[in-house]
């Protein structure tokens, strides 16, 4: 059983390599634990702020705190972050947090766009549930940013409500969640397993009701499909298909019951490291907004290390005995 010295010894190890100072922040934040008043973790997000990758999101950003469309990316339009959404997650991955100028700009769009005074500029899809989907991506990625931000707690406790009527029998039943957003908004959809239902639900699990915390949990994991928009069976962990497996599990992580079912997830995670005893998934998922963290992926050491660091701060969160 994975224990979580074994876990800090790993990230001790590759600070002792002296990365950079984006790797270095994440490791002792995330993975150390270490709290914001230290003095190193305070001299660091001064590089991290001041880091190329940081000043590319800054130079993108719009004046209203978004970078364009939202969620629906523009072919047209070639630019570096080709929605806010993808913009908000990398400045999420970089260790950027709700009191960064970059992210306080992002979620004062996201709160208006809740609060009405806002619209995405996407095109509007042909779907009946629309209107939901739009509120409930908005909700859910300003959480990522900010957990306790009132603006998302209507929509947290809207879908909080769906996901009751949605277990009927203890079962997911997709007619159940139809039915219930007819009844509660009169516009049809099944969102419920999407990522960004999950986030927002997980976010704030601790005031999730235990019975249904589990039947979530339980119902996304024997899901062969995965979560949507992700599509990873989270049973069988493929290396081809790694960060959005990984991703999954990052997702369900913030729910209480997700340690009664990831002790062969976290086993099997572990052991994939290579002789050096880092992980190395290969370059393929260098286009996704998490990646890079180093400075430079021409060396393939900083791309282990870059993606030993994303995994570290998943695996610091498993604790069987809590």
């Amino acid at each position: 059983m994975l224990e979580q010295n074994q876990v800090k010894a790993v990230a001790q190890n590759i600070l002792g390599f002296e990365p950079n100072a984006i790797v270095r922040f994440r490791l002792l934040r995330d993975v150390l634990h270490l709290s914001p008043p230290s003095s190193e973790l305070g001299h660091l997000m001064t590089g991290l702020t001041q880091h190329p990758w940081t000043r590319q999101l800054s130079q993108e950003q719009q004046p209203d705190g978004s970078w364009g469309r939202f969620h629906s990316m523009d072919s047209r339009i070639k630019a570096r972050f080709p929605t806010s959404e993808v913009a908000i997650r990398r400045a999420l991955a970089l260790g950027l947090d709700k009191d960064n100028p970059i992210l306080a700009g992002a979620a004062g769009y996201m709160q208006r766009v809740l609060e009405g005074a806002a619209t995405w500029p996407d095109r509007v899809e042909k779907s009946e549930g629309w209107p939901i989907c739009v509120e409930t991506i908005t909700a859910a990625t300003l959480a990522e940013v900010d957990p306790a931000q009132p603006a998302s707690l209507s929509t947290w406790k809207y879908w909080v409500e769906v996901a009751e009527r949605s277990f009927p029998a203890g079962k997911y039943d997709p007619e159940a969640e139809w039915q219930a957003h007819k009844e509660l908004r009169g516009l049809g959809t099944r969102y419920l397993g999407s990522r960004y239902v999950l986030t927002l639900l997980g976010v704030r699990s601790a005031a999730l009701p235990e019975a249904l915390d589990r039947r979530i949990v339980d119902w996304v994991w024997n899901n062969p499909a995965g979560i949507g928009y992700l599509g990873a069976d989270l049973r069988h962990p493929e290396r081809f298909h790694i960060f959005h497996w990984l991703e999954s599990l990052e997702i369900l992580s913030t729910f209480q019951s997700w340690r009664e079912r990831a002790a062969g997830a976290v086993d099997w995670l572990w052991n994939q490291r290579n002789p050096a005893g880092l992980w190395d998934f290969g370059t393929k998922v260098s286009k996704c907004s998490y990646f890079p963290l180093s400075d430079d992926w021409r060396k393939p050491f900083n791309r282990s290390i870059d993606h030993s660091t994303r995994i570290l701060a998943l695996l610091s969160k498993y604790d069987p005995g809590l």
